[in-house]
């Protein structure tokens, strides 16, 4: 049986449609790039959000990408949330980045690995406004080699 053409529209229009169906959800996606993969615990990555929906649950995520030569199989995040009214809320987060054996987690070929990390679920966002979001590695070493770049990304829980 021969598919119609009518099926092929259907299809194709299918395709083009699922993708933008999933980032529906996100309000917030950046990332920054750590210059020559070599991040010192003085240089702070921050994000600025603005948050206009104080009703609805929230999932937060941290994206990391880190190269193969990465010396260790965790890292350790400190996290700065601070909200439009000034008030600030510290989290500290470990991200697995290989498992026991030293095999590396996430998604990659070559030397690149990239993870994706829920941080926070059922976020409710209190106010309306600016909300400044800064990451600083929380690793015993001064200056962190191999990871490449940072990023959140804040999507509407549904």
């Amino acid at each position: 049986m021969r598919p119609s053409k009518r099926h092929f529209h259907i299809v194709l229009l299918l395709c083009l449609i699922m993708p933008a169906s999933c980032q529906q959800g996100v309000i917030f996606q950046q990332q920054q790039s750590i210059p020559s993969r070599e991040w010192h615990y003085q240089d702070k990555i921050t994000f600025e959000v603005h948050i206009t929906d104080t009703l609805s649950l929230h999932q937060m995520y941290l994206d990391l990408r880190n190269t193969t030569d990465y010396p260790y199989r965790n890292l350790f995040l400190f996290l700065d949330i601070e909200f439009p009214d000034n008030r600030i809320l510290r989290d500290t987060i470990e991200c697995v980045l290989a498992d026991r054996r030293g095999s590396w987690t996430g998604t990659g070929f070559g030397n690149l690995r990239s993870n994706r990390f829920l941080f926070r679920d059922d976020v409710w966002f209190p106010v309306e406004g600016v909300y400044r979001f800064t990451i600083a590695h929380g690793m015993r070493h001064e200056t962190l080699q191999g990871i490449a770049d940072v990023g959140i990304r804040i999507e509407k829980k549904y």
